[in-house]
């Protein structure tokens, strides 16, 4: 009988092996069968196991034959240290549509020399199958073809029975004795093999894993990878059978570059699978988090949920001590959160804070928590230690130290962006305060214990005017208050002329005391404050003096002010232009002061009212605080509901000015 005319590995099988990889035309052609069908669901982890099982030990035996010196395993054994995983019990893995693609991968891949037609016979024999089934069923596929031939290679005792069952297979390489050129193509093989498990092992996990974090579904692109990998699998396949049927006639000459292919994929998925475990890390942290900052039992444990505690267990800073967070255990703890920036103003009042005795014999402390904004500039070490040089209290030992996602956490639920914010924990951890930086702006030490219900209580009764304008200012403003004397501030560009009105009222024996507080960047901060506290504590936004202290605002914001009081009662509050234009007028109005019943102050009011002159449109300016800003807003004017309309602003760094407002206008 002659002799069957041995099997030829054609070239443009080859070439089209290597150009399907990038080949997105076809490849989207092969994605569109995806048909998937209830009856076809299966349980992929299993019959990866069983795949997995399989090629583990087929491919140590091959290690066993590229490097005789490293041990053979007996036959039937596992490999090495590997433990072979079972399935779970009952599983039927689909043998019918396992043999097809065995058939469609090997025999017929060789003899229709047709690439895409093997593709495509592929695909459609797959299509009711998951996506990630689909990789598995192929992958089960040939790892009983490459175990076929190395379980009977690896039978120590050849006889004429293994001889048989070799040729029936058309294994006839199982015979002949492997010649080194040979070996170390199987050796090259083999590595893609096992780079073609490991990126099939990448996607089962991730289609497990991910099933409880929909959202990260999509950081893998199944279809994609599960295309890459039935292709290299058809690689391997192709070329084993190659190599096991031509006997001599094949020696692998083009097998070297489908490896360096597969390794950029298998690369590739191995960072999208990473990605995607850190990720879902991060989301568990963030629940995590998420759980404690919300119910908290014990203060340390909240503040260690700051930092990376595994990193270093001691990642607070004393003076010149390291120390654990177990030291702030049974303490209340205002947090100082902050860039790598903090006023001297408010450093100076923390100063007075922390130096009060009733602060540490009330079982106080201030801990330092800096937020670095990504990525981290270079000159972040020096500032970061310039700046923890200046504090007395606990700081973090560095800011890489901060957990990250305590830092969103941070910026979520207590609003933190760039400005200083001061929260306040009880000995339980519990917030009694999410931002005291306003209390303490507007009070100091008079403000403790800093809680919400301290600011409340402080705002009873509050004169607005005198809590603005302290003696932090001028000195003599307090003078002017007690002497009840007529008060002028004012604020903005060009005041020179309103200036020099106020002199010449002066020298007509009007009691009155003129402070420009344009330069007072204190008297922005209070101002802020003010507004900042009343929408904390969630007053109501047409109370009178909220009305008076948004009117103050939005002048202020709009570039001039002027607040003219008598004593501590305010009596005109105004826009700077206005009041301009009534004091450069004084001369027209100024003998109406000595009119029976009038005075100075009833007069230059009465005078504004005539020159005031309804806007089209008013507006007011109501500074940013997320989950604070009112969303209902009546008009002062005529009692319309305004519309917002959010304002951008920047001011090259000043720290008293808000990178961010709302501006309110009438519908």
């Amino acid at each position: 009988m002659a002799e069957q005319p041995v099997k030829q590995i054609d070239q443009s099988m080859l070439t089209g092996l290597l150009r399907a990889f990038d080949d997105e035309w076809f490849m989207k052609e092969l994605l569109h069968t995806h048909a998937p069908d209830e009856s076809a669901v299966m349980d992929v982890q299993s019959l990866f196991v069983l795949a997995e099982n399989t090629l583990r030990g087929s491919t140590g035996i091959v290690d066993s034959v590229v490097n005789p010196n490293k041990g053979s395993p007996a036959a039937g054994a596992s490999t090495g240290s590997t433990v072979l995983k079972p399935p779970k019990d009952g599983f039927k893995p689909p043998l019918s549509t396992i043999s097809e693609i065995g058939c469609e991968i090997t025999c017929k891949a060789l003899d229709t020399e047709k690439v895409r037609e093997t593709m495509k016979s592929v695909f459609h024999e797959l299509s009711p199958y998951s996506w990630v089934s689909k990789a598995v069923l192929t992958l089960s596929a040939f790892a009983l073809h490459y175990a076929d031939f190395w379980r009977l290679a690896h039978v120590h005792t050849f006889d004429r029975v293994t001889e048989s069952m070799a040729i029936l297979k058309g294994l006839p390489a199982i015979t002949k004795p492997l010649d080194q050129q040979k070996i170390q193509v199987f050796g090259v093989l083999n590595e893609m093999v096992k780079t073609t498990l490991d990126m099939t092992e990448c996607i089962v996990d991730f289609e497990h894993e991910s099933k409880d974090v929909p959202e990260l579904s999509r950081v893998i692109d199944i279809s994609v990878r599960v295309y890459q990998i039935i292709v290299t699998v058809l690689v391997c396949s192709v070329q084993f059978t190659a190599l096991i049927s031509a006997v001599d006639h094949y020696k692998g000459r083009d097998l070297p570059t489908f490896p360096r292919k597969v390794k950029e994929i298998h690369k590739a998925i191995k960072l999208d699978y990473e990605c995607f475990k850190e990720k879902k890390e991060e989301i568990r942290e963030y629940q995590r988090l998420q759980r404690l900052f919300n119910a908290p039992t014990v203060n340390v444990e909240l503040i260690k949920s700051f930092f990376y505690i595994k990193d270093n267990p001691r990642p607070l800073s004393l003076g010149s001590k390291k120390v654990t967070v177990e030291s702030l255990r049974r303490k209340n703890v205002l947090l100082l959160i902050t860039d790598l920036k903090l006023s001297s103003d408010d450093h100076s009042t923390l100063i007075n804070i922390y130096n009060e005795p009733k602060f540490k014999g009330s079982q106080y402390e201030i801990l330092w928590v800096p937020v670095v904004h990504e990525p981290v500039a270079e000159e972040v070490p020096s500032q970061f230690k310039t700046l923890q040089a200046k504090m007395p209290w606990y700081s973090a030992l560095s800011p890489n130290l901060i957990n990250k996602i305590a830092i969103r956490i941070i910026k979520e639920k207590w609003h933190f962006r760039q400005e200083s914010i001061v929260v306040v924990l009880d000995q339980q951890g519990l917030v009694v305060n999410p931002n005291a930086m306003y209390l303490i702006h507007l009070w100091g030490w008079d403000a403790f214990p800093f809680t919400e219900s301290m600011g409340k209580t402080l705002w009873r009764d509050i004169n607005w005017f005198e809590l603005l304008v302290t003696d932090l200012f001028f000195p003599k403003i307090s003078e002017a208050i007690k002497a009840k004397k007529y008060i002028l501030l004012y604020g903005g560009e060009d005041t020179k002329e309103l200036e020099d009105n106020v002199k010449k009222i002066k020298d007509d024996g009007v009691s009155i005391e003129a402070f420009n507080l344009e330069k007072a960047q204190l008297f922005g901060t209070r101002l802020e404050s003010c507004m900042l506290l009343q929408l904390q504590t969630k007053a109501d936004i047409h109370d009178s003096l909220m009305q008076d202290i948004l009117k103050l605002y939005t002048s202020f914001k709009d570039g001039g002010f002027a607040v003219l009081s008598r004593g501590s009662r305010v009596v005109l509050n105004s826009s700077l232009v206005l009041v301009y234009k009534v004091l450069a007028q004084y001369d027209s109005w100024k003998e109406q002061v000595r009119l029976a019943g009038n005075t100075f102050d009833s007069v230059v009011v009465e005078h504004h009212n005539e020159i005031f002159k309804q806007p089209r449109c008013h507006h007011i300016s109501i500074p940013n605080m997320v989950g604070y800003t009112p969303e209902n807003v009546k008009c002062p004017n005529c009692s319309r509901m305004m519309k917002g309309i959010v304002n951008f602003e920047c001011c090259h760094g000043d720290p008293s000015v808000e990178d961010l407002e709302i501006n309110k206008s009438p519908e």
